[in-house]
């Protein structure tokens, strides 16, 4: 299977915790494999300088501020596209990315922060040409966490942040975005995933 004659695609798997984005994504990055196309899958944070001084604040997010926590996400943003995204697109592959900005503006807004000021603050990062906004209801996606991994809440985990996380996803409405429901079976989330998936790279 070939792409069309245009530069790659971005697809984000956005959502709360626990709904599956990464299963998804792994899933997806196989069948698109197995087809031929070039496909890059990643994650934000990312595993660079910021993103793991990120991953540093799962268990001391008071260790900074706010607009300092802000800060260190779109400094790894920026490093993720210049170092990965655009030579990516540019060299037509479909990139699969585990969480990008929506994330940033659903928790941080969660936090305190104004959504529609982070919006403006990540128009430097390409818009994604689908953004799989995975839902379910936050106990399912802490009791996957705690029951189903076996891992204890971080700080970006806890329940009542969580239902205001969805809140803020809730309120998006951006073109790209497209809903699916990650409380159905891992067979059929991958189901909806794969006809958003071929909607898109079959035009």
């Amino acid at each position: 299977m070939t792409l069309p004659n245009r530069s790659g695609y971005l697809i984000a798997f956005e959502g709360t915790d626990g709904t599956g984005k990464s299963t998804q994504l792994a899933l997806l990055h196989a069948v698109l494999q197995d087809k031929g196309l070039e496909v890059v899958a990643t994650r934000e944070p990312t595993d660079g300088t910021y993103g793991r001084q990120i991953r540093e604040l799962y268990n001391n997010r008071s260790k900074l501020s706010l607009d300092e926590e802000l800060e260190l996400f779109l400094a790894d943003r920026k490093e993720h596209i210049d170092t990965l995204i655009t030579p990516a697109l540019a060299s037509g592959k479909i990139i699969l990315c585990d969480r990008y900005y929506l994330s940033t503006v659903a928790y941080q807004g969660a936090a305190g922060l104004d959504p529609s000021d982070i919006l403006r603050r990540n128009d430097f990062a390409p818009v994604p040409d689908l953004a799989l906004l995975l839902y379910a209801p936050i106990q399912t996606g802490v009791d996957r966490i705690t029951k189903g991994r076996g891992d204890i809440l971080n700080d970006f985990e806890k329940e009542d942040y969580l239902l205001e996380v969805a809140r803020q996803f809730e309120q998006l409405t951006l073109p790209c975005i497209r809903r699916v429901d990650a409380s159905a079976t891992i067979d059929e989330v991958h189901r909806t995933v794969l006809n958003h998936v071929f909607h898109l790279i079959e035009k």
